[in-house]
């Protein structure tokens, strides 16, 4: 195996991340228009007749669900399994220098999210309409590009309860049994299926549903009457997605520098730290989400939208800080520079709060004018929308630490070449 020298642009971490901030923002800006146009363009290679019966804004929602699609399982869903349930298992498979490790191990993830896509989706499609491949794929007139913008956004849900299960069982569990009692990579297999069973559980159960239209008629004559049978979760999307952010947050905390707190103070041994986060991370879910409320519904930061989608953004902004600070920043201070280790757990978290805070609510005043939320610059390609928008830039950074070992701000020199 080679010898290698870590060489940094710089010793400082503040600094190497305020670089690393500026390039995930420009390789976003160039990545996400390219993927918007090749989305676009292989969804529209399969000749759809029904958009040939809708309005200009139907079929550019029809679009823009395919490449959420393609964004959200090939990137999102397969990062979560790739980095953190199988822990870059393979990444170094075809050679251990960057950036050629990171673009085997992109390439790997783009099509596990692919396969993964046609499995699950496909299989599903066999008993929903909506999911049917024809259905997604060549509606043929106007009520099909109807279901089919359903069936693509039901699909692009999955990647939550990726990010809610996957990732929560990953840092609450530690991969609890798998881990340290089977050789890898059968304990992430492992890892991966337990988790994964959960996440369809939620997605059959809480989500699937939640896009049926079903109601009974109750009563007769003058009385009767349309009674609901089925409602979104907790009232509504924003409200749900709102909530989920928080609950993310939470079982963020011990692995993305709580140092396993807060669950630790009660509890040193799996499964009992697991069962114990679980619960921390249920209950302060709805209390964060009171305290982001509070914060964000006075500014009237979005007039005439529900007043959870801007939470739900903002909530998701802090998500990203406590996440950029782990991969970007390298959860400073480290313990060299703080020894007390409470101090350094409540520093980080007042970091997390201030700049996920400042930039979540000026996330929410100019995502209408940045290339990947809210305008295509009259160049035609899809964009993602004021939450989607914002996993853009946030894979890129993710990529950048975890797939690219944060090339090329830091590099793995040949020893002896340095």
């Amino acid at each position: 195996m080679d010898e290698f020298v870590v060489k940094r642009t710089s010793n400082s971490l503040i600094i190497t991340g305020i670089l690393a901030v500026i390039l995930a923002v420009v390789v976003s800006l160039i990545y996400w228009p390219i993927w918007g146009w090749i989305s676009k363009a292989i969804i529209l290679a399969f000749g759809a007749p029904g958009l040939k019966e809708v309005d200009a804004k139907t079929a550019g929602t029809f679009v823009k669900v395919f490449a959420e699609a393609t964004f959200f399982w090939m990137c999102i869903n397969a990062w979560i399994w790739q980095a953190l349930v199988f822990g870059g298992y393979g990444k170094y498979a075809v050679t251990q220098r960057q950036p050629g490790a990171g673009l085997w191990y992109t390439a790997v993830g783009l099509v596990v999210g692919l396969v993964a896509f046609f499995i699950i989706v496909g299989f599903s499609g066999m008993w929903w309409k909506p999911m049917s491949f024809a259905i997604l794929f060549t509606p043929q007139n106007a009520a099909e590009v109807h279901m089919a913008i359903e069936g693509w956004e039901a699909s692009n849900f999955y990647a939550l309860p990726v990010i809610l299960a996957n990732i929560g069982y990953a840092a609450l569990f530690h991969k609890w049994p798998f881990a340290g009692n089977i050789k890898a990579p059968y304990d992430s297999i492992g890892a991966w299926s337990l988790s994964s069973y959960f996440c369809l559980l939620v997605w059959f159960a809480i989500i699937i549903p939640s896009f049926w239209h079903l109601s009974l008629a109750v009563g007769k004559g003058p009385e009767k009457h349309e009674l609901e049978i089925i409602s979104k979760p907790m009232g509504s999307w924003p409200t749900f997605v709102a909530y989920a952010q928080c609950f993310i947050w939470f079982f963020l905390i011990p692995a993305e520098g709580g140092e396993h707190y807060p669950m630790k103070l009660f509890a040193k041994k799996q499964p009992w730290m697991g069962f114990i986060g679980l619960i921390i991370t249920w209950i302060g879910g709805f209390a964060m989400l009171w305290v982001v409320r509070a914060i964000v519904n006075p500014l009237n930061l979005m007039p005439g939208v529900p007043p959870d989608v801007p939470v739900a953004s903002v909530a998701l902004s802090i998500v990203i800080a406590t996440l950029l600070w782990h991969h970007v920043f390298d959860d400073w201070p480290t313990a060299a520079m703080v020894e007390n280790q409470v101090a350094r757990i409540l520093i980080r978290i007042a970091i997390w709060w201030v700049v996920g805070l400042v930039y979540g609510i000026i996330w929410v005043k100019i995502f209408k004018m940045v290339p990947f939320a809210g305008t295509d610059m009259g160049m035609g390609y899809p964009v993602m929308g004021i939450l989607a928008g914002q996993f853009v830039w946030l894979m890129a950074f993710l990529y950048y630490n975890t797939f690219f070992d944060k090339w090329p701000l830091v590099r793995k020199v040949p020893a002896g070449k340095e």
